[in-house]
């Protein structure tokens, strides 16, 4: 019973913004890797069928500079919410629900190292986000500026070949590939399975799509969420019994 009750008492974790900007981009992403590889790989036969479907080589260009701006809008989207969460909200875009890396990841990073090779009993206390959710963060982020920059040398040549030489051009054809096709190995399988499929959450992690953790999912995944989640609880109870 004491279990049962525990599963039903759910907690918010992301926001219908956050949980929007993931779908999104989740579609613009998937948008933009099979325009991309069907540009890519056009000679292959079963390629041929795709890109005809598509509307040819014109359309698959259209569809995927139309993905592109779209996913791209969303990394916006998102940079300005920040910006309105710090400034307007005074919010703080460090501590420990933060996205941003610290001191504390790297610990956590080696202490869970150890824990991996039986040096260490239990796993360490993660906060809101462990070092490896963060580092999926900033590699997206990252890849993403990445992928634009190369993309508009590909998208306007003749304007970059005027004040560049004309190897930038090919030296970005050759990065944005590259970068695309480590981008999909990384977030359609390793980020899939790690986040979404890992067996500790079967028969799936769907809080992103719901927005919403147990009680026991968050004090089993995220300890130090729910330490710091029960002391401001805390805290909060004393100073409205003071209060009183």
């Amino acid at each position: 019973m004491r279990r049962q009750n525990l599963e039903q008492e759910t907690y918010q974790r992301f926001s219908v913004l956050q949980r929007l900007l993931h779908i999104l981009i989740a579609i613009g992403f998937t948008g933009l890797a099979i325009t991309g590889f069907a540009r890519a790989f056009s000679s292959v036969g079963i390629v041929r069928a795709l890109s005809w479907f598509l509307g040819g080589a014109d359309g698959i260009v259209s569809l995927h500079r139309f993905f592109a701006v779209f996913t791209y809008v969303c990394v916006v989207v998102h940079g300005l919410w920040l910006f309105y969460f710090k400034i307007i909200l005074k919010g703080s875009l460090t501590g420990r629900g933060s996205m941003l890396p610290c001191k504390k990841d790297l610990e956590t990073f080696l202490e869970h190292v150890r824990y991996f090779f039986a040096q260490r009993k239990e796993p360490p206390s993660f906060d809101r986000f462990a070092y490896w959710e963060k580092m999926d963060y900033w590699a997206f982020f990252i890849g993403m500026q990445t992928m634009g920059i190369t993309g508009l040398f590909m998208w306007f040549p003749e304007f970059f070949s005027s004040f560049l030489p004309g190897y930038f051009i090919n030296l970005a054809q050759l990065l944005h590939f590259y970068e695309a096709l480590m981008a999909v190995i990384v977030k359609m399988f390793i980020h899939t399975i790690v986040v979404t499929l890992r067996p500790e959450v079967y028969p799936a992690d769907l809080s992103i799509f719901t927005g919403k953790v147990t009680k026991e999912e968050i004090i089993r995944h995220h300890p130090g969420e729910w330490e710091a989640m029960s002391a401001s609880t805390e805290g909060a109870a004393v100073v409205k019994k003071e209060t009183t």
